[in-house]
């Protein structure tokens, strides 16, 4: 393996020229980093989500008051040539996307602002590859107890479940996952179920276990990490208890964001931002994660994690230090140091890696 591609999503204020979406190349061993070819022009692509036959499509949210979503395609070149309009998302500020329907549609989590709640857009995927128009957008309702985060429901994350049967919504704003099935012949969502989290929890990401029978959700306002059971009869989640993603227990200005599983599933990743700390716990008891180490994440607010192909790596965005980080995994404890490689780009805010040929 020669190494690893590396496309960047960042947000594009400030007075920095170079902004939007970003090439870079990794080594294998996570030792060198650098950036490829020119900047692909884009408003604040927060998010972004390969597709295609062979991950030849790039499709980027645009984070904005006003949301939208376009494809990209990748030639082979140091650039994404743009593929067809930017499609809006009837909301504001969408900060996911993901493919589901088998490939068929584009779900977008529009997270809303104080005069927009927030809601689902989804949008069917033409036969080149670019967005087509919404065919649905379903709105959530609800609120939460901390009132200048959860006066009204805010999507910070939507999937598909393992089994691609239903959508699932991840809501900050309102403590819960909503469960949709997906009527692809019409083009809408259902909601079927609605899982609550304890009040003020505020969950903002989540991931499944390889087993499928747990999922872990990250609570940006509880500072904890939910260890779920999951019925995939009904699509529901149920609470079995809370990890503290603080390793003094003392809340502080912290915001935990991005989370990660080992596909052997073994070792799981969350970061801090406030302390910009990375943080590893074992599923040796998938029920009981436990904390193995607590170490910097080598720059300011990192927004979202990511591990490469061959789980020997991860790499960190940190938004606030215009950085990504390079961390080299412990095979036996998972534990990460940094590489000492880092890759300068303006308020990186994800990161997508695949292997090169």
């Amino acid at each position: 393996m020669q190494g690893f591609e590396l496309t960047i999503g960042s947000y594009t204020g400030g007075p920095n020229p170079i902004r939007g979406i970003v090439r870079a190349g990794l080594s294998a061993d996570g030792a060198t980093v650098a950036a490829r070819g020119e900047v692909t022009p884009f408003a604040d692509p927060s998010w972004l989500v390969r597709g295609g036959v062979d991950g030849e499509l790039l499709y980027a949210v645009d984070e904005g008051p006003t949301g939208r979503v376009a494809a990209f395609v990748d030639r082979g070149q140091d650039w994404f040539e743009p593929h067809g309009a930017a499609m809006p998302t009837g909301g504001s500020e969408p900060c996911y996307a993901a493919l589901v329907g088998g490939g068929a549609f584009l779900a977008v989590a529009n997270y809303g602002d104080a005069d927009d709640r927030g809601s689902v857009s989804l949008h069917r995927i033409e036969p080149d590859g670019s967005v087509g128009g919404q065919t649905h957008l379903a709105s959530l309702e609800g609120s939460g107890p901390e009132a200048d985060r959860q006066a009204g429901p805010h999507a910070h994350m939507v999937r598909e479940s393992p089994d691609g049967r239903f959508v699932l919504a991840v809501d900050l704003g309102t403590d819960s996952i909503h469960t949709f099935t997906l009527e692809a012949g019409q083009g809408t969502l259902m909601q079927v179920a609605r899982s609550s989290f304890r009040p003020g929890f505020g969950p903002r990401h989540l991931v499944f276990h390889p087993a499928g029978t747990y999922a872990y959700v990250v609570g940006e306002l509880g500072f904890s990490l939910a260890v779920c059971t999951y019925a995939a009869a009904g699509g529901e989640f149920a609470v079995l208890g809370e990890v503290p993603l603080l390793e003094d227990g003392v809340p502080g200005s912290d915001f935990p964001s991005a989370v990660q599983i080992a596909s052997d599933g073994r070792f799981l990743y969350t970061a801090n931002r406030g302390r910009d700390t990375l943080l590893t716990f074992s599923l040796a008891d998938p029920a009981k994660p436990q904390l193995v180490s607590t170490v910097p994440i080598g720059g300011a607010w990192p927004r979202d994690i990511v591990l490469s192909p061959d789980g020997t790596l991860l790499l960190s965005a940190n938004q606030r230090s215009d950085s990504i980080s390079v961390f080299r995994l412990d095979p036996a404890t998972g534990v990460p140091e940094q590489t000492g490689a880092s890759l300068k780009v303006f308020a990186p805010a994800c990161v997508l890696m695949r292997a090169e040929d």
